[in-house]
């Protein structure tokens, strides 16, 4: 390999490091939050590694323009699950056994099942769930 040959390599190496980088930076400025999943911190768990999504459960993030700013400026953590059939409760369970204990009961119903959990008062953990579909929705929101 001659000397420009070297040279030439040299550069693209470090051109295409430079590009990685910028990548890297462009992600978690701005394309995260354009993501489907950029609420959720750690992927496969649920409320950023508490324990496995469920068998069944499939993750998703609110749609709004202001739970994606909200959650990008860390002013609050939002998390979705959809399950098949009417399932309220499917992660209070789980919740409980990291250390989650039921605060109060807001609302309980045929068709919307709400909760405050937390470790200590005040509440840290809004848990909300609502039929969608053939199935159940549930937000987990907090800080």
């Amino acid at each position: 390999m001659t000397r420009a040959e070297q040279w030439g390599a040299l550069g693209l190496l470090g051109a295409l490091l430079l590009a990685g980088a910028l990548t890297g930076a462009w992600w978690g400025q701005v394309g995260r939050w354009q993501a489907p999943l950029y609420c959720v911190a750690q992927r496969g768990t649920v409320w950023n590694g508490l324990f496995p999504v469920p068998v069944g459960a499939v993750p998703g993030c609110p749609r709004s323009a202001t739970y994606r700013r909200e959650v990008r400026e860390g002013l609050t953590r939002v998390e979705q699950y959809r399950l098949e059939g009417w399932q309220p409760r499917a992660l209070l369970g789980p919740l409980r056994q990291a250390g989650y204990g039921l605060l109060e009961d807001e609302t309980g119903g045929p068709d919307h099942y709400s909760v405050f959990l937390g470790r200590a008062n005040p509440a840290e953990l809004y848990y909300t769930a609502v039929p969608d579909g053939s199935g159940t929705l549930i937000t987990l929101s907090g800080l």
